[in-house]
């Protein structure tokens, strides 16, 4: 059985201009049976669909906020570093990915572009804009290995199907979150306080979107292994 080769999108550092990448997103798809590569940052349309149609399927990390002018707001001054880069060479792989139906988990700040890619909006930031400055459990302390909250799964959702579980258990590093979400997408879970934590796409093979990091948690937690090797799964079924 051949291997899937799954395109992971690079981390940027600010501070030293470099592009790096956390070895829990490489370890994860390595451990569940795929061949992970870390992808450029590049603005190059044409080279970057040219990339997505050598990979299997995709991962797109976490990571700083995404630019608010995509959603058609203006950047407010509780909103994070942002990065046009990844902005830019990351809408256009989403693009592609959908144009070929390749399969796509994208987490964090990959869930929030997701959303706002396909037209729906952002909370610059969840204390603020949602709980009138009131502390939320979406920003834990380490370790990141261990859950902080439970989300709740809606029924007949691609994560029900997958998991079999109504309720599972996540850890949370986000400032910001899903406001509005898009028309092309449906939600998968949602948080006690109501942030939508899971949303995917019907009409394609395999388009999933979660707000927490499962890479940092599958193993130690069944369940979040079982959706990570559903996306092998579906790759090796391709």
């Amino acid at each position: 059985m051949t291997k899937p080769i799954i395109g992971v999108t690079a981390l940027f550092d600010d501070d030293r201009d470099s592009i790096w990448m956390l070895p829990s997103y490489l370890n994860v798809i390595t451990d569940l049976g795929g061949i992970p590569v870390i992808l450029p940052i590049i603005d190059n349309e044409n080279d970057i669909r040219r990339i997505v149609s050598k990979f299997d399927g995709f991962v797109i990390t976490g990571g700083q906020d995404v630019n608010p002018a995509i959603y058609n707001e203006k950047r407010a001054e509780y909103c994070g570093n942002i990065n046009n880069g990844r902005d830019t060479t990351e809408q256009i792989l989403i693009d592609e990915v959908l144009n070929l139906d390749k399969p796509l988990l994208a987490i964090c700040r990959g869930f929030q572009l997701l959303n706002v890619y396909l037209g729906g909006t952002l909370y610059q930031d969840i204390k603020i804009e949602k709980n009138n400055n009131i502390e939320s459990v979406h920003k834990q302390d380490k370790p990141y290995y261990v859950p902080s909250h439970k989300v709740k799964i809606k029924e007949n959702s691609l994560l029900f199907n997958i998991t079999g579980k109504e309720e599972i258990l996540v850890n949370s590093m986000h400032h910001q979150a899903i406001k509005n979400l898009s028309t092309h997408l449906k939600v998968a879970a949602i948080s006690e306080d109501e942030i939508i934590e899971s949303a995917y796409m019907d009409n394609k093979k395999f388009v999933l979107g979660v707000q927490w990091h499962p890479e940092l948690l599958y193993k130690n937690y069944e369940e979040q292994k079982i959706f990570l090797k559903n996306l092998c799964k579906t790759l090796y079924k391709a």
